[in-house]
């Protein structure tokens, strides 16, 4: 069997949470150091960017690119097609992934369609120009995105926003955030509108929230979700504040809603100077979760019933 990237092309779904290829999708290979964007984009002769796999790809059929180890300098943001899937070809250490996205550029990847899935990959900004490395659902509505072990890397830039799904008008159901890292970010690390976040889940991930005034995830007015349509954020770890800056962990903006607009539990916080979580907001919500406090080990953030 063939090897790419340090693993043979049958394994590839073992180790990602969903199938190589759907019936009747491709596989492209992406190789920065070996391909060239002329080639063909199969496995031995695979394309030098991720945006010629892009270009080749087809819409909604479940195209998957498979990325050799490298780092992929961008001048122009990644945009997907439907249902398109992006897996690093080596996955070892979710903490350090093998494949880079980077670029002196507004947003790395702009996101407007349905389905797509992000695998074991880097979103890195470099350069002033810096913005959001991942913008979602900016001129049409988005479900069904997905982020697995990936990080999202500030790099100290300036007004540095990790995941931007922040638009009033379009909504974005059934998000999946899942065992990634944000760090280094100047920004708010996931920042969701007014639309909220349908049937999303945050879970498993960790938030090194290292800069003055730092926000974790940010939720928009609550009271504009629509009944029964919650999220779940839990089993996250904010980490990295610096005790004597106002950093929150989850911020929820505007009035209370009182229809279950989604649930946040089991989430753990180093200490916070402003506060883990806005609690007022969700009261019918919050449930066992905990911040770092000198005196007593621990102090339940839970504002009860």
């Amino acid at each position: 069997m063939a090897l790419y990237g340090g693993i043979d092309n049958q394994s590839i779904n073992a180790i990602t949470s969903r199938p190589l290829t759907a019936p009747g999708a491709r596989a492209w290979f992406v190789d920065g150091t070996n391909g060239n964007d002329g080639n063909v984009g199969d496995q031995s002769a695979p394309f030098a960017s991720i945006g010629a796999a892009i270009s080749s790809a087809a819409a909604t059929r479940g195209d998957v690119v498979i990325i050799a180890p490298g780092t992929y300098t961008i001048t122009s943001a990644l945009i997907p097609l439907a249902n398109m899937s992006f897996i690093a070809g080596r996955q070892t250490n979710p903490r350090r992934p093998s494949v880079t996205i980077t670029g002196n550029i507004a947003d790395l990847v702009q996101i407007d369609v349905a389905g797509t899935h992000w695998e074991g990959i880097e979103f890195k900004a470099s350069g002033s120009t810096a913005d959001n490395l991942v913008d979602i659902a900016d001129t049409a509505d988005v479900a069904g995105v997905g982020f697995v072990n990936c990080v999202f890397h500030g790099a100290d830039q300036t007004s540095v926003v990790g995941i931007q799904a922040d638009d009033a008008t379009y909504i974005l159901t059934d998000m999946l955030i899942r065992g990634c890292l944000f760090r280094d970010l100047t920004g708010t690390h996931v920042d969701i509108g007014a639309k909220g976040m349908a049937y999303g889940y945050i879970g498993h991930n960790q938030f090194a929230i290292d800069v003055a005034a730092g926000t974790g995830i940010a939720l928009a007015d609550t009271s504009a979700f629509a009944t029964g349509k919650g999220y779940v954020i839990e089993n996250n770890v904010f980490t990295g504040v610096d005790s004597t800056a106002d950093e929150v962990g989850i911020t929820i903006a505007g009035t209370e809603n009182t229809t279950a607009a989604g649930i946040i539990r089991n989430n753990y916080f180093a200490y916070c100077a402003a506060s883990a979580i806005t609690v007022d907001k969700l009261s019918l919500s919050e449930v066992q979760n905990y911040y770092g406090d000198a005196a007593t080990g621990g102090t339940l953030v839970d504002p009860g019933t």
